[in-house]
């Protein structure tokens, strides 16, 4: 995430969404002594301890501040860089979202975000599942429960602005962006189980969708679930499974 945005040193970057500091701390580095980053997170638990490791770090041009990401409270032109790796993603629908990251950014500075690629495989599949849980677990992320007021880019799978490079290009030129830039990359996920890889993904956004669940139907879904992974052991015992991610870059205008 920070190479493809092209941080440099001794610019002021924004991690939206900076969780225990994936991104944030590589950023760190890239600006060096003699830049900033912030980190913000609307959960207080993952600043304090992403605030501690870069304390540990020695990045002491790192802060980090509880914030909401959607609503970035700084000043216009304050920053060089915007970035968001597989956050900014959950609460954006469209252009509107993104405008508030254009308008923070300096005339010429760079927005970059990752997310989980929602362009179709040439089965007409979301690339993201692995094929073999496909059937399994798509309903249970794309289909509200009674009662339930469920928001989240996994309900409109097949129509939002991730599902081609088109229409990133579209929403980004649409939220006041230049130059963007999209390129979807698989990251080979490898897990020693099937099980472990149900537990990576109760460890994100996913776990939205075992929270829906009642116990004993989340028990058995994970169940089938990890059998089904364990039949792709490869000779090592390992599973490896390719995961589609989508990256764009855009421009903040030159004045």
């Amino acid at each position: 995430m920070v190479e493809f945005s092209s941080i440099e040193r001794g610019q002021a970057v924004l991690d939206v969404g900076c969780g225990r500091g994936a991104a944030l701390f590589p950023a760190g580095e890239a600006v060096g002594d003699t830049g900033e980053v912030v980190g913000i997170d609307l959960a207080e638990e993952m600043v304090r301890y992403a605030d501690a490791d870069a304390r540990s770090r020695g990045l002491t041009q790192v802060t980090t501040q509880v914030m909401d990401g959607p609503v970035p409270d700084f000043p216009a032109a304050r920053f060089d860089a915007v970035i968001g790796s597989f956050s900014v993603f959950i609460w954006t629908h469209g252009a509107a979202e993104l405008r508030p990251y254009r308008t923070i950014l300096r005339p010429g500075g760079t927005f970059a975000a990752s997310a989980p690629s929602f362009f179709p495989t040439s089965t007409g599949k979301w690339g993201f599942l692995p094929e073999v849980v496909h059937d399994l677990l798509l309903p249970h992320l794309t289909q509200p429960k009674e009662g339930d007021a469920y928001d989240c880019p996994f309900t409109n799978i097949h129509n939002n602005w991730l599902v081609t490079p088109e229409a990133v290009g579209k929403t980004l030129t649409e939220a006041g962006f230049v130059d963007v830039t999209v390129r979807e990359e698989d990251l080979p996920i490898v897990v020693d189980s099937g099980a472990q890889w149900v537990a990576w993904t109760r460890s994100h956004g996913m776990r939205r969708l075992w929270d829906r669940l009642d116990e004993q139907e989340a028990r058995e879904l994970a169940a089938e679930v990890a059998g089904r992974l364990d039949a792709l052991r490869s000779a090592d015992g390992t599973i490896t499974l390719p995961t589609p991610i989508v990256y764009m870059r855009a421009q903040a205008p030159q004045a």
